[in-house]
Formats: C-alpha cells, sequence, structure tokens
C-alpha cells in the first residue's frame, strides 16, 4: 500500500481498494493505520473545481531523504531526494575506481552528507526539519551479488571484487546502503520513467556492456544476482582476446567500447576516449565504422539468444555506442534474420537517450526501498 501511494500509482482510498482487490472498509482501515503511524497524509484536493473536493495521499513530508550514487570510471553522479523520488539536490564527484572502495567511497560519503544538509526543510513546509538521511543506493559498474552487498568480478575495478560494499557504505554514511549494477538500476528508473513494457530488456554499451532484465514490471535479478550479464558470453568466430574472466573472445573484449579503441589504437587510429571513437563514425572514418558495426553485429547476435528466451516486448538501447547509427542498424539486422518472426512482431527496439538520469532515478527508488525496509522507518511499516 505504501508503495502505490509513494509511487503516485494510488492517491486515494479508492485506488487503493481498487488496485489491492480489498474492500473499502479494509482499505480505509490500513490507510488510517499508515496514518497513525506518520507515514501518510491525506488532504483535500484543491485542484478540484466543483462539489465536494477528494482527499488525496501522500506520504508525509519530512520523513527524511535518501541518496543515489552512480560511479563512474571517473566519477560519481551524486543526488539526494526524498522518499517519494522528488530530486531536493545533486552534484558530481571526480572518482577514480582503480583507487579502491574506501577511497572512494569515503569521499563520496562526505560530498554526499554535505549535499543532504544543503536541503534541511521541508519544501512545502519550511519550517519542518527534516528526519535526515535514510538510505543510500550505490550503483557500479560491474556485477553484484544476490544479497546486493557485494561487488563479484568486475571486469574494471581493480581492488573491489568481494568488497563488502553495503557494510562500508554503513560506516562511511551512517545508513543502511545497498549496492546494485548501474545497468539494473538504469532498467528499474527507465520503467518507473516509461511505464508500458512491463516485459523489457535494457542494454548499455559503454567502455562495457550491461544488460538488465525487467519481468512483469519488475527488475530480474536471478538465483545468484546475474541475470542479464551477456558480457561474458563467448563470441564463436572472434578473436582470442584474452579476457578478465580468464577465458578468450568474451563478448566484453570484442565489442564493448574499450575493445574498440583497443582495435583502433592497435591500428594506429588515435583515440583515447569514448567521445574521439564517436567522433570518428560520425566523420565517416571508414576503420571507426567498420568496427562500430561490426560490434552491433556481435552483440545482435548474443541478444537474439536472449530475445527468442525471453521474448520481451521492447529492447532499450543506452550508452555512447548506442547513440551510433550503423550500430544500431547492424543490431537490429542481426535480431529480426535470427529470431522467429512470431517473437519481433511486437518488438520495439527503443534508443534511450539520456542513460544516467534513469540510472538515478532508478537508485533513488530502490534507495527508498531499502529505506522502508531496513531503516528507521521499517518499524513503522510493520
Amino acid at each position: 500500500m505504501l508503495d502505490l501511494v509513494r509511487g503516485g500509482t494510488a492517491s486515494s482510498r479508492a485506488d487503493v481498494a481498487r488496485l489491492l482487490s480489498m474492500s473499502a472498509s479494509t482499505a480505509s482501515a490500513r490507510v488510517d493505520a499508515l496514518v497513525r503511524r506518520g507515514l501518510l497524509v491525506e488532504h483535500s484536493d484543491s485542484t478540484a473545481r466543483a462539489g465536494r473536493r477528494p482527499r488525496v495521499l501522500r506520504l508525509r513530508p519530512g520523513l527524511g531523504s535518501v541518496a543515489a550514487v552512480d560511479l563512474r570510471h571517473a566519477v560519481a553522479h551524486l543526488t539526494v531526494a526524498d522518499l517519494s523520488g522528488e530530486v531536493l539536490g545533486s552534484d558530481r564527484l571526480p572518482v577514480s575506481l582503480d583507487e579502491g572502495p574506501r577511497v572512494v567511497l569515503g569521499a563520496v560519503a562526505d560530498a554526499v552528507l554535505a549535499l543532504a544538509s544543503r536541503s534541511v526543510t521541508a519544501p512545502d513546509e519550511p519550517s519542518q526539519e527534516r528526519s535526515g538521511l535514510q538510505a543510500v543506493c550505490v550503483g557500479v559498474p560491474g556485477p553484484v551479488g544476490p544479497a546486493l552487498d557485494r561487488v563479484v568480478a568486475p571486469a574494471r575495478m581493480p581492488g573491489w571484487n568481494g568488497v563488502d560494499v553495503a557494510a562500508l557504505g554503513q560506516e562511511l554514511f551512517g545508513v543502511p546502503t545497498l549496492v546494485e549494477n548501474d545497468v539494473n538500476l538504469l532498467a528499474v528508473g527507465d520503467h518507473l520513467q516509461r511505464p508500458g513494457a512491463d516485459h523489457r530488456v535494457v542494454v548499455t554499451v559503454d567502455t562495457g556492456i550491461g544488460c538488465g532484465v525487467v519481468v512483469d514490471g519488475r527488475l530480474h535479478r536471478g538465483a545468484s544476482g546475474m541475470a542479464g550479464d551477456v558480457s561474458h558470453t563467448t563470441v564463436v568466430g572472434a578473436p582470442r582476446v584474452p579476457c578478465s574472466c580468464g577465458r578468450t573472445a568474451c563478448l566484453d573484449v570484442i565489442a564493448s567500447g574499450s575493445a574498440l579503441l583497443s582495435a583502433l589504437g592497435e591500428a594506429g587510429v588515435p583515440t583515447a576516449s569514448m567521445d574521439e571513437l564517436i567522433r570518428a563514425v560520425h566523420d565517416g572514418h571508414p576503420l571507426a565504422t567498420g568496427l562500430v558495426r561490426e560490434a552491433g553485429e556481435r552483440i545482435g547476435d548474443v541478444l537474439s539468444t536472449v530475445i527468442s528466451f525471453f521474448n520481451p516486448a521492447e529492447l532499450v538501447l543506452a550508452g555512447p555506442v548506442s547513440s551510433l547509427p550503423p550500430f544500431v542498424a547492424a543490431l537490429r539486422s542481426r535480431v529480426y534474420a535470427s529470431c522467429l518472426p512470431a517473437t519481433t512482431a511486437s518488438l520495439a527496439i527503443t534508443r534511450l537517450a539520456d542513460g544516467g538520469e534513469a540510472t538515478r532515478a532508478g537508485a533513488i527508488r530502490l534507495a527508498a526501498d531499502h529505506a522502508f525496509a531496513a531503516g528507521p522507518l521499517a518499524a513503522r511499516v510493520r
């Protein structure tokens, strides 16, 4: 019930009764209980033009805030929001993941706590002091274990493997902390911002390759948290390039942005960053364009199996490489050539322009979920 209200799906007692298939009296009794516990408030809808004004449910202001940390290799995007998801402040912090979790998260914690302290009053009730930071969600560019606490065998995060980021976050932030793969957060946030396709696969192609899966409107993590991790799928017929997992010819070392930059460098084409790769393709550089097209074919081949098995309504593409027309055309061609027409008949392939915004929205939502499940507010919910 609380999730429905804070997510904006239910705004009245009637909505609660309808969505939860319960009687009006039962719904009212449960709403009253949450009001008494100080979690919900009910007020008259001032936008009603005539007749009796309906009563509107919302989270009580001043319950506190949550923080979303989107860790990239060279920068951390920080966002503080209230428990309904309204952004209160944001910042960017230069970091280097190579410095290890304690150094990076120590700097991040200082910045997050400073950012949270700059919003100490509820926007519509200036005299009401907030309850403070309730929970933090840290998004990382690597696999995460099923308990949402540890990074597991990341390809480009030296010193992070097996580290209990949740415990370290609790120590540094002083509040319950969870860690999640950044593409899983992107999948959650994308579904929040663009509801509709409850079965979707979200793929990002940046320096690495990530994939998140949404089933029945919910993130599917799998038995060990690895659902959707296609980056270590062996690419048949590809060069035997060594991978950080100890094998060769994994998709990540064949078709990721890092792999493309490495191939261009070996060919004597000076491209030191993703921006330079994108520029080379836009300028029509033959080798860069050919490599990007080949990457689209390789990733399309792997995703064809995922799509045939899962039959999603939407394939969402994100990341800088996915913005390139030769890549998208090659990937689309392979998917439609490899899957049955009945599988792709209702498949929409969508390009997501701002994956960062969706990632942070997903992290805010998971942090708020964690606040009500494991933070000081949990006792009021039970």
